[in-house]
């Protein structure tokens, strides 16, 4: 689940369904939505670690 800036144009960080502080501008993505957002070095929540629930480690 992508959380967006205040301008809602770009994502700042990246979160699983399950993430206890998504932070208010969270919103539902799919799974390639989450992966590409990954991929361009969107920072992945260090508390729920979508990265490695999505096998995307390194």
């Amino acid at each position: 689940m992508p959380e967006r800036g205040l301008d809602r144009k770009n994502i700042v960080a990246v979160h699983t369904g399950e993430c206890w502080d998504p932070g208010k501008r969270a919103k539902p993505a799919t799974r390639a939505q989450a992966i590409e957002a990954l991929r361009q070095q969107v920072p992945a929540c260090s508390k729920c670690r979508p990265d490695t629930a999505l096998g995307i480690v390194g």
